[in-house]
């Protein structure tokens, strides 16, 4: 969850701790990465799936991945933040809020399309190889979430000026 609070500072708050934690410009490049940690399990889980006919050793290896960035982020990167603890939340700034502050319109052009090509391409390549129908409903809910990514991402650009 990012708000900004009163001096106009990025906050990501964490409900469980209470804690808000200060996201300088220069943490923007690590806090992507962790904050699609899952995701970005998900996505590595689904490409072994596409390259080898084992999906056991696909599905372990995209869980060790994110339990790695997970392990890294509550104990090597939350800490090197500087902490608000007791924070309290007043304004929220969305995912597409956040991407049209930015302004960057080709590189949301850009991610818009690569992920709903990851989407499709990876249902095409299920159905192509013939892989296993478990494999292919993954690979759909993979899809479903990449597109979703992708309508984000159009949203965002259809906002900003």
């Amino acid at each position: 969850n990012i708000y900004i609070d009163d001096k106009g500072q990025t906050i990501m708050y964490i409900s469980r701790t209470q804690t808000g934690y200060i996201l300088k410009e220069k943490d923007a490049k690590d806090f992507n990465l962790y904050h699609n940690r899952i995701a970005i399990g998900i996505a590595v889980a689904m490409l072994l799936m596409s390259f080898t006919n084992d999906w056991r050793i696909s599905i372990i290896a995209g869980i060790v991945l994110f339990a790695v960035l997970q392990y890294r982020f509550v104990k090597a990167w939350l800490p090197t933040l500087p902490q608000i603890p007791n924070f309290k939340p007043k304004q929220k700034k969305s995912f597409v809020e956040g991407l049209v502050e930015t302004n960057n319109k080709g590189r949301c052009i850009l991610l818009a399309i690569l992920y709903a090509m990851l989407g499709i391409l990876l249902v095409v390549n299920g159905i192509i190889i013939k892989s296993d129908i478990i494999i292919i409903v993954f690979e759909v809910a993979t899809m479903l979430a990449c597109l979703y990514m992708s309508a984000q991402y159009v949203i965002a650009i259809s906002k900003m000026k």
